[in-house]
């Protein structure tokens, strides 16, 4: 369920609001960020995977006992999500030489991709131990680390490579978020914020300084996020967290400009129809303008069923009963222990 917001003015008839919803998905599982080296911006190779499989395997059948063919076979078959192919082909490598820590990293990494982070760690490990310089051998088992909830093991290889080159972002990023997750916001703040220093362009860490702070209802978020959309300035999530931030100081014009932006630049997501709808609901009481918006989110979003709901607190604003009823009683259908929908179905019913 969408979190909810109750506003004073409604007293009885509560709408909800898409306040804590965060979209993109960085998460979703994963503080790991390509900020430094953006991957919109990474050039791809002419030549199709296929027919660079074809060609890498007429080279193997030619040189078999060249393990960085069948290495840079095992890349061109992750690229197609092929992952045990790829697994076989770093093994051949390492049947050949088992002592290269690239090759380990390599493993890792199609495991990592694959899901299997039990087994990305052990080869993450395994690339450390030939190599201990290896930095981004040592920041992805941090980041695996992290996943894994084993976080003084995550700190101790992010600061490891971190000794080995003071100038690596995302090691301070990946710090930043493994202390949010602890709750330890000053060094996350920090650790954060010298990321930024080392790298001005990081988008993914001045988001996430709007995030805290905006959290804190510290205005300097909006500086933040302001210059995470400086850098991208078709950001989605950034839009979102700016309407987020205006909506929550109660700056209502400011928030729906910026939901306005966001729907502008991310037209088939719902969430800046959902808040542009909530704002008309609740701030401006223009109740069919709010059900247009609502109808777009289901539209595009069938299950949002706090849409469903809110559209009944629309219907009975509008003192249509008998339509506010019918759909209350089609959202304690889709999820009977939804209490909003219940109170408002109870009220019509006194």
């Amino acid at each position: 369920m969408i979190e909810s917001l109750c506003f004073s003015k409604f007293s009885k008839r509560v709408a909800l609001w898409a306040g804590l919803v965060i979209i993109g998905a960085t998460a979703c599982t994963s503080p790991s960020s390509d900020s430094d080296s953006d991957r919109a911006g990474k050039s791809r190779t002419e030549t199709p995977v296929s027919d660079k499989i074809t060609e890498l395997t007429d080279k193997i059948l030619d040189k078999p006992n060249n393990p960085n063919l069948y290495i840079s076979r095992a890349l061109a078959y992750t690229e197609q999500g092929m992952y045990n192919l790829a697994i076989k082909d770093v093994d051949r490598a390492m049947v050949i030489d088992s002592t290269v820590s690239y090759f380990h990293a390599t493993r890792g990494e199609i495991f990592f991709l694959s899901g299997d982070l039990r087994s990305a760690r052990l080869s993450f490990e395994k690339a450390v131990g030939y190599d201990e310089e290896n930095t981004e051998a040592l920041l992805k088992l941090g980041e695996i680390n992290f996943l894994l909830r084993r976080y003084p093991e995550a700190l101790r290889t992010i600061d490891q490579a971190l000794r080995v080159n003071e100038r690596i972002p995302k090691g301070y990023f990946l710090k930043g978020y493994i202390f949010k997750e602890i709750g330890d916001t000053t060094k996350s703040l920090s650790s954060f914020q010298t990321a930024t220093e080392v790298n001005p362009e990081y988008y993914e860490a001045f988001m996430e300084l709007g995030h805290i702070y905006a959290f804190r209802g510290d205005p300097i978020a909006l500086d933040y996020i302001n210059t995470a959309l400086e850098l991208r300035p078709a950001s989605t999530e950034a839009w979102y967290h700016k309407g987020m931030y205006y909506q929550s100081k109660g700056m209502i014009g400011d928030a729906a400009e910026a939901y306005e932006n966001l729907v502008k630049r991310d037209p088939k997501g719902y969430l800046g129809y959902y808040n542009l709808g909530y704002l008309y609901l609740t701030e401006s009481d223009q109740y069919e303008t709010a059900l247009a918006y609502f109808d777009t989110v289901l539209t595009i979003q069938p299950e949002a069923i706090d849409a469903v709901y809110n559209r009944g607190v629309c219907y009975e604003e509008l003192g249509d009963e008998e339509t506010a009823e019918a759909v209350y009683r089609e959202v304690l259908s889709q999820d009977p222990q939804h209490t909003l929908a219940a109170r408002g179905l109870s009220r019509l019913l006194e």
